[in-house]
Formats: structure tokens, sequence, C-alpha cells
């Protein structure tokens, strides 16, 4: 063998026996199985939503209505299916109706008396007597939670917080400012009816809950509520008859905030 040779084999030989020693000990690394394989991301976490019931109540208001802003109490039932998925249902129930600045400015430009010249044109009372007022809002709703978290102000209060969206079913309740004299819609044949009982329609929005401890929240939603509705009570079509073809598909948008109680009061804690 030639001395060539017998270096191309030392080489070779020493090479396959580096390749040994490096591929062995990496092939048992990998047998081994870690210890934190199927392990939860966060351990001992504060579980304050799953298979919990929250309870809620406070205020809330309509924030884009044309004629009168509706004040109400609203309360809110919902049931935590895990961490992320809940049921829930909500009422509003009107405790006040507030004229808007539109209405002022629009009451001051019709006359006091019927104007021969302009048939259509309303008379003061006879435009604000249609105009719709909201009683009540109701909504069932599928929520989705996709972010939580804890945050902390000025480095000493510290408190969890979610982030949900939500959609389902939802209504309002409405009825004219002064009904009395108002034909109903379905059978009216005048300028004006009376836009009155519950409109179904859809509801979706967003919500958020900051903790102060594990039983207790502040919670923020703002829904719209889509139905066919008339705000105005007036014909809207142009036939100069006001009745249920006057209606449309319209956005009340409502904005709540309430003191949520959760139930059982002590949250569990995973693992």
């Amino acid at each position: 063998m030639t001395n060539s040779t017998q270096r191309r084999s030392a080489v070779i030989t020493s090479l396959a026996a580096a390749v040994l020693v490096t591929a062995l000990p990496l092939a048992a690394h990998a047998q081994r199985k870690s210890p934190l394989e199927d392990a939860p991301a966060i351990r001992k976490r504060l579980e304050l939503r799953e298979t919990r019931f929250e309870v809620g109540a406070g205020f809330g208001s309509t924030v884009n209505q044309d004629f009168y802003h509706t004040m109400m109490v609203d309360l809110k039932l919902g049931f935590h299916l895990n961490d992320w998925l809940s049921l829930s249902v909500m009422g509003g129930f009107a405790v006040a109706n507030l004229q808007t600045g539109f209405t002022d400015r629009l009451q001051e430009t019709l006359p006091a008396d019927p104007n021969p010249g302009v048939p259509r044109e309303p008379t003061k009372d006879g435009a604000k007597a249609s105009m719709s007022q909201i009683k009540e809002v109701v909504a069932a709703q599928l929520e989705f939670t996709p972010f939580t978290g804890k945050y902390s102000l000025f480095g000493k209060i510290f408190a969890h917080y979610d982030f949900y969206i939500f959609a389902g079913v939802g209504g309002l309740n409405i009825e004219p400012k002064t009904p009395a004299g108002l034909t109903p819609c379905a059978s009216s044949t005048g300028s004006s009816c009376a836009v009155s009982g519950f409109k179904p329609g859809g509801n979706a929005g967003v919500g958020l809950h900051t903790f102060f401890n594990q039983w207790l929240a502040l919670g923020v939603e703002l829904r719209d509520i889509v139905a066919r509705i008339n705000p105005s009570g007036r014909d809207i079509t142009g036939d100069n008859i006001a009745n249920n073809s006057d209606l449309s598909w319209g956005s009340t948008f409502v904005v709540t905030g309430n003191l949520t109680f959760y139930f059982p009061t002590v949250a569990a804690i995973s693992q």
C-alpha cells in the first residue's frame, strides 16, 4: 500500500470517528423527553373565567341617536364555558330620553302652524310627536375572548384584564314621543305614523373587563343593535304616506358600564 493510500485511509478513519463521537450524544439527547413537554405555557395561572357565572348591573346610553339619547339601567347574565368562550344575555331599560342638539336645531326651523305652501313640512309639535324613543334594549350573544393579561398602574396597582368580541341576536322596544293621535304604521295613510313595538335584529360589539379581585370586575361594552326602524316616524320614501315601507335597517350604538360579579367567588388555579 502506498503512502498516499495510507494517508487517505487515515483521514477517512478520523472523519468517521469524529462523526460517531458527535452523532451518538445528539441521538441520545433527542431520545430523552423534555420535562417541559406537554406542559402549559403558564403554570399556576388564575382562571378568572373558566366555568364561572357572570352577573353584571350598571348604566348605559345610546351614542348615535338622531332625536333622543336613551339613558338606561342594564343587567347582564352570562356563563363562561371555558377561559375564552361564553354565552350571555343582557337587557337595558330606559330611565330617561334626552333631546339631542340636532332636535333642538330642527325645532327652531319648523313652523308652529301648518304651512299650506309646503304640505309635507311638519309643525314643531307634529314632528316631535312621531319621533321614536327607545324603551328597552335586549340582546343574546356568543363571546370570544382572544386577549387576557395583567397590567400595572405606576408600578404599584396591578390588575387582570380581558378583551372580547361578541355577536348574536338583539332588538329594540320603541314608541313615539307622543303616541296619542298617531296611527300605527301598519295601517297608516298619513304623513306620519306610530313606529312602536319590538324590532328584532342583530347584535355585535366589543367589551373588556378589568378585575378588582377574583370575584369583582368593571365591565364595559360597546354594541351595535341593527334593526328595521324609522326614528322620525315620517314619510321617507316620498310617496306622501308614512307606513311600514318607510322602515329601514339602521344601527343603534349602545355603551354600557357594569359592576360584574363572578360565581363561584374563588377562581381556580391552573396546574
